[in-house]
């Protein structure tokens, strides 16, 4: 299997996460984003509508995070980020499941936690995808 340059370039959400990001750097990030064709720009809530108004009309979608960076928050905690997330212009959401709960094998709560937020997202034909921190779960879990 063969893919172009600009079929891998819409395979990647490049992510701009981290804690010191400046507005120069989110600016800069979001060029790039764009002149290289990237699937989304994953940015932390706060930036969101700055990076909507960057991308709009690139072709690139802004996304943020959702019970990030552990997935420790509660159930409503998640669905009012996802809320004012995809009010604020979010494409795509990225969900960090319940580390606790899937060591603890609650796959009934990880599941009804997934569920609240992607059936939110989906109302408004929005994507969700879920992070699982592997690096945290036991290789069971995995």
């Amino acid at each position: 299997m063969e893919f172009t340059y600009e079929e891998i370039a819409k395979m990647i959400d490049y992510s701009l996460l981290h804690p010191r990001l400046t507005d120069e750097e989110l600016e800069r990030g979001c060029r790039m984003a764009v002149e290289y064709g990237v699937a989304t720009v994953c940015i932390k809530p706060y930036y969101l509508r700055r990076c909507a108004e960057l991308l709009e009309g690139s072709g690139v979608k802004p996304s943020t995070t959702v019970g990030f960076p552990h997935g420790s928050h509660t159930t409503g905690v998640k669905v009012a980020e996802a809320k004012q997330a995809l009010d604020d212009g979010a494409e795509e959401l990225d969900m960090v499941v319940n580390i606790g709960k899937v060591l603890s094998e609650d796959w009934g709560y990880v599941r009804s936690d997934i569920k609240a937020v992607v059936d939110l997202a989906h109302e408004r034909g929005k994507i969700v995808k879920v992070i699982f921190e592997n690096c945290y779960l036991e290789d069971k879990h995995k």
